[in-house]
């Protein structure tokens, strides 16, 4: 058996303005880097066989904290990246809604009629594919199982999720986004995979 731990990236500058962050990067906060170094103390038993990470740099660095002294390697997943809202990256929220309405709502509400032609962002769909080819050839790397860590993001991770919960994309905003440094440990065997600890953040308390 494989045992995942997902981890989203610790809060950005970004986060706390209310802006899309997508492909553009937001430097981790100091409360980030604290939630990374909280985490890598709660895991510093855990050997992992195997440690990945989004290439954005709010995600990296996020990984690089939580390995620690550990003298593993860190590898890039190009596919596991956030979801890009293309011209909209870098604007609050507000400002895509006025810009954007329609879309705007259906980014939140539906995401099988949100469609982000107009500003060159990915479609739910778009992300779906390529978040679970990059995560099958992840798993297919550990045939002999283990443990690995891998940190992305907010969007990305719920894409993920929602398969294991078995949900398709007309479900896809009844499940909740994991919180920043949390864990997340889903297991994998025979190709099915099991959700065992959700959203996980009793490391920051």
């Amino acid at each position: 058996m494989l045992e995942i731990y997902f981890v989203r990236h610790g809060e950005t500058e970004w986060n706390l303005k209310g802006m899309l962050q997508g492909k553009k990067n937001s430097p981790l906060t100091e409360k980030g880097k604290n939630q990374a170094k909280k985490l890598r103390d709660a895991l510093k038993d855990v050997k992992f066989d195997g440690i990945y990470s989004s290439p954005m740099g709010r995600a990296s660095l996020t990984a690089e904290i939580i390995r620690g002294d550990r003298e593993q390697a860190l590898f890039t997943i190009p596919s596991l990246r956030e979801m890009s809202f293309g011209d909209m990256e870098g604007l609050t929220k507000k400002e895509f809604e006025k810009t954007h309405p329609v879309q705007y709502n259906n980014l939140w509400k539906d995401a099988n009629a949100y469609d982000p032609k107009a500003f060159n962002g990915e479609t739910f769909q778009e992300v779906d594919e390529r978040v679970m080819e990059g995560l099958g050839h992840l798993v297919n790397s550990h045939p002999e199982g283990g443990k690995i860590m891998v940190v992305s993001h907010g969007m990305t991770l719920k894409n993920i999720f929602s398969h294991v919960w078995g949900h398709g994309l007309d479900k896809y905003w009844e499940d909740p986004v994991p919180e920043n440094t949390s864990l997340t440990i889903v297991s994998y065997k025979d190709g099915n995979y099991k959700m065992e600890d959700f959203s996980n953040t009793s490391h920051l308390d």
